[in-house]
Parts: C-alpha cells; sequence; structure tokens
C-alpha cells in the first residue's frame, strides 16, 4: 500500500530575519536547516540573503531548508585603525576574531531560538529526556521521536489516574505498548482440598494475601510458538526478547501500583507451549509446574 507524502512549496524566506525565517518554516511544516553565515556590511545582520532550495520548491512534509545569513564582522566594534589592510590585501587580526565569531553565532542562534527548545513539538530530539525529566519520565531508546514527544505531552495528564486500575491500563498501554486485564482485589487461589489442589495446575502453595490490597494482572501476548522459529539462535533471540518485555512490564507494574498492594503478574502461555504435565514421581517427573503435578 502506498503512502502519498504531502508536498509543500518553499516560502520565500530571503530579506527576513533569522527568527521570522525559523518561524515560518515551522508554520508551513518544514524545518530549519543548516545555517551559513556570510560577512555582508549592507545588509542588516541576522538577515537571510539566500535560501537552498528556492522559494516555492515542492517539499516533504519536515524536510530542512538550508539558509545563508549575513553578518558582520566583530572588527565594527573596534576603532578604524584595526581596519587597516596589510600589504597582501587581508587583515590578520579579522582573520583571528573569526574564529570567535563562528564559535559564538551558533550560540547566538541558540540563544534567538530558546523558546523552541519548551515546544515540545519543536524541541530538538537530544533535548527531549531533559524535558521528560520535568514530568519524571523516563524516555525508552527504543521508543520512535513521534511517541517521545507525545508521551510527554500527555504525562501529567495520566499521572491523575496514578495508582488506579485505569492509570495502570494506560501505563501499560502507552509505555509498554501491552492490552491487560486487571482484577482488583484478587489473588491467585491457595491450596482448598477438593476445589483447588493439584499443585501445579490449579492452585499455587504460597502466603495467605489479604485480597483488599492485592490485584492480579493478567496479559494474553500473541506470540508465535518458539518452535516455529527454524533456527535454535533464532529462538534463543526470540525467548531473550520476550524475557526483556517481561521485565520492562514487571517493572512498569512496580513503579505505577500503589506501594501498599501486590500484584501477581500473570501471562498466558500459548496452548502449543504449555508443559505437559505428569502425576509427580521421583526421578522421573519430580519438578512441579514443569513436568508433573500434585494431587
Amino acid at each position: 500500500m502506498s503512502t502519498t507524502l504531502l508536498q509543500i512549496g518553499a516560502p520565500g524566506l530571503i530579506d527576513l530575519l533569522l527568527s521570522e525565517a525559523g518561524e515560518r518554516l515551522f508554520q508551513s511544516g518544514l524545518t530549519l536547516g543548516q545555517v551559513t553565515y556570510h560577512e555582508d556590511n549592507e545588509k542588516e545582520e541576522g538577515v537571510v540573503l539566500t535560501q537552498k532550495p528556492k522559494p516555492g520548491f515542492l517539499l516533504n512534509q519536515g524536510q530542512a531548508v538550508d539558509l545563508t545569513v549575513a553578518r558582520r564582522s566583530y572588527l565594527q566594534y573596534l576603532p578604524a585603525i584595526y581596519h587597516q589592510e596589510d600589504i597582501s590585501g587581508g587583515n590578520l587580526l579579522k582573520d583571528f576574531l573569526q574564529i570567535f565569531q563562528h564559535i559564538f553565532s551558533g550560540l547566538e542562534v541558540k540563544i534567538d531560538q530558546i523558546y523552541t527548545y519548551f515546544d515540545l513539538d519543536r524541541a530538538p530530539l537530544d533535548f527531549l529526556p531533559w524535558l521528560a525529566s520535568w514530568v519524571d519520565l523516563v524516555l525508552d531508546e527504543s521508543w520512535s521521536e513521534e511517541k517521545k514527544r507525545n508521551l510527554i505531552k500527555i504525562a501529567t495528564e495520566l499521572y491523575k489516574w496514578r495508582g488506579t486500575a485505569k492509570g495502570l491500563k494506560y501505563f501499560l498501554d502507552w509505555f509498554g505498548e501491552v492490552e491487560v486485564k486487571i482484577k482488583e482485589w484478587n489473588w491467585p487461589a491457595g491450596f482448598i482440598i477438593g476445589i483447588h489442589s493439584s499443585v501445579g495446575i490449579d492452585t499455587n502453595i504460597m502466603e495467605q494475601i489479604d485480597t483488599a490490597h492485592s490485584f492480579i494482572v493478567e496479559w494474553d501476548p500473541e506470540w508465535d510458538p518458539v518452535f516455529e522459529y527454524t533456527s535454535i539462535k533464532e529462538r534463543k533471540i526470540e525467548k531473550e526478547r520476550r524475557n526483556n518485555l517481561i521485565k520492562k512490564i514487571r517493572s512498569l507494574i512496580d513503579a505505577q501500583k500503589p506501594a501498599h498492594t501486590r500484584c501477581y503478574f500473570k501471562i498466558k502461555t500459548p496452548a502449543e507451549e504449555r508443559p505437559k504435565l505428569f502425576p509427580m514421581q521421583i526421578e522421573f517427573y519430580s519438578t512441579i509446574g514443569w513436568d508433573c503435578y500434585i494431587g
């Protein structure tokens, strides 16, 4: 299925100040590319001299436009005697000052554009982790740029639901990209003779839990059976990927659940991967839940 990209004509930016040009590009759906400075004593400092591509050239949304901007030498701030050229037609002091002017010009652009660093739609990608720290959010490097920006935007809204079942589902959906079922005031059935008494099948041996402060998170992952992977290496990689995802989800649950509650994270294993259990028999079938059951 082919996707048609939105094409935008490059706006005319010549004779605009650099800050005005950047604003017009943003409003047009384009971005500011490389900025090159050219000494021009006739034009106002900071005015756009040329642009590439030229006005009207069709660009895809988000593409960059490079600009050449006028600037004047720092020599203008020194007495006239320092403006004189040597016998070769050059000016050593002017050339020396250009080193510092080149360094400071980038800083001047950042200062002029500082407001864009606090706009989540325009902030540089490497600045997003710092913005995320404002709302106590740690960005995952595997997330796309669009997802990072969107999550920072909605973080404070999600925090309104922190500590609730609804909030936990939101967090797992947005951050873990998984859909789960949450059963509040619930815990796996304990050992009850005649009702739940087959250890490894329908019961667990564990301490008694106050269900008023506990809940179950059930996740049914849509995984293909591991045996469908042809090579041992592929199976190993897939198992490692699954384990990392499980750890990530568990850490999200622990971070977002109320501190006084306990959570049982239940993962539904595909039927094809569930081990066949036999009645317990020492030296043959003796690992409960893996190859045997009691009951």
